[in-house]
């Protein structure tokens, strides 16, 4: 069934006001939303606490209600993962490396990362881009089209350098993540001022 913008929102109007218990869900998170939007003028501590637990518990609540959907859910992303990574798409992979250039830019201008922060972002994306431009020479010099992805998949040089570079960029955002995590952590509870 195709129905164009106007009508999805109509649904979803109907729908909001057909129950309590939607009028009830949307004043709460309307509540919510002007909780952080005074928060960012106040500042108190309590609310962004308030909502973490709130939160917590939220996701807690839809794992015992819904845990056979919760399963199905992860099972789902783990397959898809595990494809994508035996199966890369090349759009996905040019995304990717959209992404380690404007990580690259920020890289550059920040001066809120550490010298050795900035030479292991450096040496990562260097190897990314090292790889993606393989990757296209390789397409160039055996006259492959990009978008045909069985020619793709049935070449080993493109199909290793992709998932190499797939590798390599998520072994960075995972490292750069928990770094950014800890420094996080490291700033709140030491009380000081920790820089990137």
């Amino acid at each position: 069934m195709e129905l164009s913008l106007f009508e999805k929102m109509k649904i979803i109007f109907e729908l909001l006001f057909s129950s309590f218990m939607f009028i009830e869900l949307f004043f709460l998170f309307l509540l919510l939303f002007l909780l952080v939007v005074v928060n960012m003028k106040v500042k108190n501590k309590v609310i962004p606490i308030f909502l973490t637990i709130f939160f917590a518990i939220s996701v807690l609540v839809l794992v015992i209600y819904h845990f056979s959907y919760v399963a199905t859910c992860l099972d789902t992303f783990i397959m898809k993962v595990m494809d994508y990574y035996y199966f890369p798409s090349t759009v996905v992979f040019f995304f990717l490396f959209i992404v380690a250039i404007l990580i690259f830019i920020y890289t550059i201008f920040s001066k809120k990362l550490l010298t050795w922060k900035k030479i292991f972002n450096y040496s990562f994306m260097t190897i990314i881009f090292l790889l993606f431009s393989m990757f296209v020479g390789t397409a160039n010099i055996q006259n492959i089209d990009l978008s045909d992805v069985v020619s793709l998949y049935q070449n080993d040089q493109i199909l290793s350098v992709v998932q190499l570079s797939n590798l390599i960029f998520l072994c960075w955002i995972i490292i750069s993540f928990f770094y950014h995590l800890y420094m996080f952590f490291k700033r709140k509870f030491d009380k000081e001022k920790v820089e990137f």
